[in-house]
C-alpha cells in the first residue's frame, strides 16, 4: 500500500536511503553518504511530500517529491527486483503533469529505469559535492490530440 508518510516513518527512510545509496552509487566514497544522512534528515527530505511503500507495516520504499521535482525514490535492497520502484514512479507519476529528476550518469540502471518510464535526458552537470555528472531528467504527461470536426 502506498501511503504518506508519517514522522514515525522517517528513520526507515533515511535508513532505506542511506543503503539503498551506497549500493546503487558504488563509484563515490563512503565519506559522502556520511556527510548526507544529516543532510537528508534535516533539510532535504522534511521539505518533501513523501509517499511510502508499505508491506505488511513495514517501509520498503519510498519517493520524495519537492514541488514537481523527484528528490528521491529508493527501495530497501532487499526489496529490490520486485517491481515496489515502478509502483511508487506509477504513483507519483498519476498525480504530476511533469516531474524532473537528477540521477548520477553513472547509476546506468537509475537512468534506463527512468529512460523506461518516459523519462528524457535534457542536461548533464556536474554533482557539486562529489565532482560526479549527473543527468538532469524530465518526464511530462502526454495529453491525448482528438481530432476536432
Amino acid at each position: 500500500m502506498i501511503r504518506p508518510a508519517t514522522p514515525e516513518d522517517m528513520p526507515a527512510i533515511v535508513e532505506i536511503w542511506r543503503r539503498a545509496s551506497r549500493l546503487a552509487h558504488p563509484f563515490l566514497d563512503e565519506d559522502i553518504w556520511a556527510a548526507r544522512v544529516e543532510e537528508m534528515t534535516r533539510q532535504c527530505l522534511p521539505d518533501c511530500r513523501i509517499q511510502v511503500l508499505d508491506a505488511g507495516g513495514r517501509v520498503v520504499g519510498f519517493a520524495a517529491m519537492r514541488g514537481a521535482h523527484l528528490e528521491a525514490l529508493f527501495v530497501d535492497p532487499k526489496a529490490q527486483g520486485y517491481g515496489h520502484g515502478s509502483e511508487l514512479m506509477a504513483h507519483v507519476m498519476a498525480l504530476s503533469e511533469r516531474i524532473t529528476l537528477r540521477v548520477f550518469s553513472r547509476n546506468v540502471r537509475a537512468v534506463s529505469f527512468y529512460r523506461r518510464l518516459g523519462f528524457h535526458a535534457y542536461l548533464e552537470t556536474e554533482e557539486p559535492a562529489s565532482g560526479e555528472p549527473e543527468t538532469l531528467m524530465i518526464w511530462t504527461r502526454r495529453r491525448s490530440c482528438r481530432g476536432r470536426g
